[in-house]
């Protein structure tokens, strides 16, 4: 219970942080304004505590690293919001939705149902599935260890077995909640996978509720709790729901106007898992084509995850390599192997219609609203945009698995699925933000126009 405490405590003073510092609290409408807080502020709180743990503790041994200094800063940001003046949001022309009532409901639902698969799969295994325990909580074991152990957590004597060059979010934020609440519990892995999985659900709801209209919000926020290829990850307290978060609230915020905390949730993604390298670099180049107005606000939120990601790697983790570089010897002869791309593929196609269970598939709900409420034109810029993050991020898998010196059938059996799970929160954005929303309201906002030339070219046409 201490250590649980101390989750709370994250994401009390990032839903703080993130009302007192962003723009989020002049979104419209009301609830969707206040998913987006408790979604910000539970990715977010959880990402900064570890960052200022990882930095002040077992890095540099300084006294941020002690539960008083955090908890005076979570005092002080308290006391900031309370002598905030009132907040009147400007109107919004959005009629409230006829199905928002029963869609909520239906959401609530569908998450206590969850939590209750959740809580019985923790049940039956709390120490989660193998990677658990024998990389992400080892190396939280690790970082609250005296005597100089800390540095085992990025050992390169223990790469093979524990990927030291792992980033460090998950690992840190647990080790956090542990030394703080002096208990090396399972609950905590376990309540930081929960917290991650409904800060998800409430940024792609109230997300898309603030682009399209509450409908397809609630319906978008139910399309990722009823996901039973993410549901079973949660339990297995993985990194890979946590980076889904991430990358989600990142697209999220980037079309809310919100560079600044996209940057952030960018730059964490990649201080979560390797994964995240390659989509906060996806990001910054699409937000350099796309959002070229606000690609400074973009590499300004993402600098100092950023910096503090490039120092582990290169000067900590500098002795271990990841998947991809590790396979770079020998790596021309299998690129040249057709046999090696058919084998992807299929793992492919059969992952994707695995996500499922029985006759339901998590696409199959937006199929069916795609033929009910069609498709709007006016998305097509804001589609390319999400749509292009995602082709290239899958591109980049694809390329791993080709390149990878392991087996390949054990390779893409063992890590594929999670891989899937880590970018369909953002098909799911990019598939509710194409659709025609039954709501009356007004425009909905668009990625800005190109400017110049091209948008000349594209008026006289």
């Amino acid at each position: 219970m201490p250590g649980l405490i101390w989750v709370l405590e994250a994401v009390l003073l990032g839903c703080l942080l993130v009302y007192r510092w962003t723009d989020l609290r002049a979104v419209n409408p009301r609830p969707a304004r206040m998913l987006l807080i408790f979604g910000a502020g539970t990715a977010g709180g959880i990402g900064l505590t570890s960052c200022i743990f990882f930095l002040a503790g077992p890095l540099m041994k300084l006294a941020p690293a002690d539960p008083l200094v955090e908890l005076a800063l979570l005092a002080w940001v308290g006391y900031l919001c309370f002598r905030m003046p009132p907040h009147s949001p400007a109107s919004s022309p959005r009629l409230r939705s006829r199905l928002a009532v029963p869609l909520a409901a239906a959401l609530v639902v569908t998450l206590v149902i969850a939590a209750a698969a959740i809580l019985s799969g923790l049940e039956a295994n709390p120490h989660g599935y193998w990677d658990a325990w024998a990389i992400w909580n080892l190396r939280a074991r690790f970082l609250i260890s005296g005597g100089g152990l800390a540095a085992r957590a990025w050992s390169p004597v223990l790469g093979a077995t524990t990927h030291a060059a792992y980033p460090m979010l998950l690992s840190s934020f647990v080790a956090r909640c542990w030394l703080f609440g002096n208990v090396t519990s399972a609950v905590v892995p376990a309540a930081a996978s929960l917290a991650f999985f409904l800060a998800l659900v409430a940024l792609v709801t109230g997300g898309i509720a603030v682009l399209r209209g509450g409908t397809l919000g609630l319906l978008a926020g139910l399309s990722i709790a009823a996901t039973p290829s993410l549901l079973h990850q949660i339990p297995a307290l993985y990194a890979d729901v946590p980076l889904a978060c991430y990358m989600a609230g990142a697209v999220i915020f980037l079309l809310l106007e919100q560079p600044l905390p996209a940057g952030i949730f960018a730059a964490l993604s990649a201080w979560t898992k390797d994964e995240g390298i390659l989509f906060l670099l996806v990001f910054l180049a699409a937000s350099a084509v796309w959002r070229r107005s606000a690609i400074r606000a973009v590499v300004a939120g993402a600098l100092p995850v950023a910096v503090l990601l490039i120092g582990f790697k290169r000067f900590l983790a500098g002795g271990s390599s990841s998947l991809f570089f590790n396979s770079l010897p020998g790596a021309a002869h299998r690129i040249l192997d057709p046999a090696r791309y058919g084998t992807v593929l299929s793992a492919f196609e059969h992952e994707f219609i695995s996500m499922g269970i029985g006759w339901y598939h998590p696409l199959l709900p937006w199929a069916v609203l795609a033929v009910a409420l069609g498709l709007d034109p006016k998305q097509r810029r804001t589609m390319f945009f999400v749509g292009a993050i995602i082709l290239v991020l899958l591109a980049g898998d694809f390329g791993v698995y080709i390149v990878a010196d392991n087996d390949l059938a054990w390779l893409v059996q063992t890590s594929l699925n999670r891989i899937l799970v880590q970018i369909w929160p953002l098909l799911a954005i990019a598939a509710f933000l194409a659709l025609r929303s039954p709501d009356v309201f007004g425009p909905a906002p668009q990625l800005p126009a190109k400017s110049g030339r091209k948008a000349r070219r594209a008026t006289s046409r």
